[in-house]
């Protein structure tokens, strides 16, 4: 994202409209793949009901650091 765009609140506005159009789909399962280091995304997830479900550990070299993925999930009702 551009840097600029940061703290404007573009991340709440667009997850709430995925979360809040899932059922005119079908889609019963949101699903976040969150790299572990990123607390400000898991903590965007998190605010929404978003729970941890699982890790995929050092799956990426990012920076030159090995870097796990995180798997959030929000069930649909």
């Amino acid at each position: 994202m551009d840097t600029e765009q940061r703290g404007k609140g573009l991340g709440k506005k667009i997850l709430q409209y995925y979360i809040d159009n899932a059922p005119k789909f079908g889609i019963k399962n949101l699903l976040g793949f969150i790299f572990s280091h990123n607390e400000p995304s898991l903590k965007l997830f998190r605010h929404f009901g978003f729970e941890y479900w699982d890790t995929l550990p050092k799956i990426a070299l990012l920076d030159g650091q090995e870097r796990g993925l995180k798997i959030l999930g929000k069930r649909i009702n």
